[in-house]
């Protein structure tokens, strides 16, 4: 099923209706800015469970992020030093998901060695989504072939295949796809760990 919300002029009904079913734990697919993405409540330890047995992954082993409305929220989930506020402030813009050390204001299965991973959203209806849920969403990459990219980025093509699997799917247009780049922040230190592959960016993202 795909839903049409649009974050200029949105249906509150159809809004209210879906933030419910992501607090009762339902699993939906949006767009984050740069493909698309599962998305949960990070307060549902089974939507969690499932989101990682969709993508056949093991939460002890696998990073996982979540999806913040913005900055002043992170300091709700990880320890956010100066030096990291300004690296993430200055960025904010870019596709970067920021590794940061965790508080215990989380599920545990979102820990690994004792961070977290925190992206800020990079398209409207992310941003408004996670505004009217008012906590933050689990975001985990769909499971995809490298040599079908768009099935990433197209909305009907992502319902063929991962509609059964999701409350919806909210349609937010065609995204370029790719990936975050990964920045850790931990000690004082600021340390790329991935960079960002964008196929379709009309510019490279340094860091």
């Amino acid at each position: 099923m795909i839903t049409k919300i649009y974050p200029d002029n949105p249906d509150r009904v159809l809004l209210d209706a879906l933030v419910a079913q992501l607090r009762d734990g339902a699993l939906v697919i949006y767009p984050t800015g740069i493909s698309y993405a599962y998305g949960c409540s990070a307060y549902k330890a089974r939507a969690i469970e499932e989101v990682c047995r969709l993508k056949g992954v093991d939460p002890r082993r696998h990073r996982l992020a979540i999806m913040c409305a913005d900055i002043a929220d992170f300091t709700h989930y990880a320890k956010v030093d100066n030096q990291a506020f300004r690296f993430i402030r200055e960025h904010k813009k870019e596709p970067i998901t920021y590794l940061l050390p965790a508080t215990s204001g989380l599920s545990k299965l979102l820990i690994n060695k004792h961070e977290v991973g925190l992206r800020l959203p990079l398209h409207p209806l992310a941003s408004l989504l996670i505004e009217a849920l008012g906590e933050p969403l689990l975001t985990a990459s769909l499971p995809l072939k490298e040599e079908d990219p768009e099935y990433r980025t197209t909305p009907e093509l992502i319902d063929e295949v991962y509609g059964h699997e999701v409350f919806t799917i909210l349609d937010g247009g065609c995204t370029m796809g790719g990936t975050t780049a990964m920045v850790s922040l931990v000690g004082g230190t600021i340390k790329e760990i991935r960079p960002a592959h964008i196929p379709n960016a009309s510019h490279p993202f340094d860091l």
